[in-house]
């Protein structure tokens, strides 16, 4: 029998333990509170989304996409690659939670919901490593005077802030560990 997919509830001291999230019921459902959740959590998705859009344009829209690599100081490329990180976010949970809002009961199928998890993990785990390279990158060149070098076209930051978090989240996929259960 397998424990991971197994989609019946076990009692255990009395107390019902979920198996897949399905079995949970929708956060703010019983007690009406779901819109208050929903809503507010799409106006800020889309506030940040229209941020990171304005932020990428007003970067391309002096300098030449195609010197990005060649003309562009590191700290305009890290700009653009913090707002694609938070769009690409904000673009996929926008749709889990617009599907949510809709439907009122969690994402279905559970092919969805895990597509919709995968992506959103991927892209906060990007943005979370991309900001913590920004950091380390100020520090060291504020208090060593040193700089980070990312290799030739950022390919050492793109590989960890991307790379990293693919193969996390493709593990997790491939172990079933994506669905209906809150976050992610």
């Amino acid at each position: 029998m397998n424990l991971v997919n197994d989609s019946i509830t076990r009692v255990k001291d009395n107390k019902t333990e979920a198996k897949d999230g399905y079995d949970l019921p929708v956060y703010g459902i019983a007690n009406g509170s779901f819109y208050l959740i929903h809503i507010p959590a799409i106006i800020c998705i889309v506030l940040s989304f229209i941020c990171a859009i304005i932020a990428i344009t007003i970067s391309f829209r002096n300098k030449d996409y195609r010197s990005f690599y060649t003309k562009w100081s590191k700290g305009e490329r890290l700009i653009v690659y913090l707002s694609a990180c938070d769009g690409l976010f904000n673009f996929c949970h926008l749709f889990d939670h617009l599907h949510m809002a809709i439907t009122r009961d969690h994402v279905m199928p559970k092919e969805l919901c895990v597509f919709y998890a995968f992506n959103n993990t991927l892209f906060i785990v990007a943005q979370v490593l991309v900001v913590n390279v920004v950091a380390i990158n100020v520090f060291l060149m504020m208090f060593f005077n040193k700089n980070v070098y990312f290799g030739t076209r950022d390919w050492r930051l793109l590989l960890w802030a991307f790379g990293l978090p693919l193969v996390g989240c493709s593990i997790s996929a491939g172990f079933s560990q994506f669905g209906p259960m809150g976050i992610s």
